[in-house]
């Protein structure tokens, strides 16, 4: 198995331009592959955070509803 290069919860939130916590919340909703290294390490590999990207790059961005434009 080849090694690729691992990520921490903080170099991924700053590609993502996103909190830590979100990150955190990724992994722990299984939408984010990530390996526990210890009790207190996570670390997400380059080719899972890549996977993610491309697994998101076709859905849409949220419409504000009819309601939202009227306030």
């Amino acid at each position: 198995m080849p090694i690729t290069k691992l990520l921490s919860v903080a170099q991924v939130s700053a590609k993502l331009q996103c909190a830590r916590s979100t990150v955190r919340r990724l992994v722990a909703d299984g939408e984010l592959r990530a390996s526990r290294i210890s009790s207190r390490t996570i670390r997400i590999s380059v080719v899972d955070l890549q996977a993610y990207l491309d697994g998101r790059a076709n859905m849409s961005a949220p419409t504000a509803g009819p309601n939202v434009a009227a306030q």
